[in-house]
């Protein structure tokens, strides 16, 4: 399920230029609690209501604030599923897609995304997603690769924002691949599972379950 075939375009963008009080009127009317702030269709960044805590009037213009502004954002040839470790850890509904080139082509919902995995999400391919704190004086990418592979695991893509590893895996033993990494010393921060599995850890399970509960 590529990001692009569920990008939500009905949403408004901001720009830096935009008052901080506009921009909380803007979500408010939209019922949303992030917006992204674009200039030229090349994404800026996020603007949250914890980003708007930090002005000393609401006059000022957003651009005031840009320091705090959120500048992760996920490529719309990414998988849907990628999306999970994000909308897990954090309060904001949404994320900002951008093309190749950083030109902002839309959002994807927290509700899309859950809607996706009641209606056939869980029937995909079988594997998951994980989620690893790197450390690369004590983490090796190609040992954790090897690990997969072992419990003939396949690595679909991996995507890296330090200092966080997210791997997202096809296998039918998912439970038995996060068991190994840890008994390899590999810390596992979470761990999200999809599809009929063979071996399945009901905690990380439970995960899942938690964010599909909307």
């Amino acid at each position: 399920m590529l990001i692009l075939s569920h990008l939500n375009y009905d949403l408004p963008v901001l720009r830096m230029s935009d008052s901080v009080s506009k921009t909380q009127k803007t979500l408010r009317a939209n019922g949303i609690n992030a917006l992204a702030v674009v200039e030229k269709k090349q994404y800026i960044g996020l603007v949250t209501e914890e980003t708007l805590a930090q002005a000393i009037s609401p006059d000022q213009t957003i651009a005031d604030l840009q320091s705090h502004f959120s500048t992760f954002q996920m490529e719309e040839d990414e998988d849907v599923l990628a999306s999970l470790p994000w909308f897990d850890d954090s309060t904001v509904e949404l994320i900002a897609i951008t093309n190749p080139s950083g030109l902002f082509t839309g959002y994807l919902t927290k509700s899309t995304v859950g809607n996706l995995l009641l209606k056939s999400g869980l029937e995909q391919k079988n594997g998951g997603i994980i989620r690893i704190p790197f450390q690369s004086s004590r983490d090796s990418l190609s040992s954790i690769i090897r690990i997969i592979e072992e419990e003939n695991g396949f690595v679909v893509r991996s995507f890296f924002q330090e200092p966080i590893l997210v791997i997202q895996v096809q296998t039918e033993t998912f439970g038995k691949i996060i068991s190994n990494l840890e008994r390899h010393g590999i810390f596992i921060e979470k761990a999200f599972v999809f599809g009929e599995q063979l071996e399945v850890d009901q905690d990380r399970f439970d995960h899942l379950m938690r964010f599909i509960d909307l």
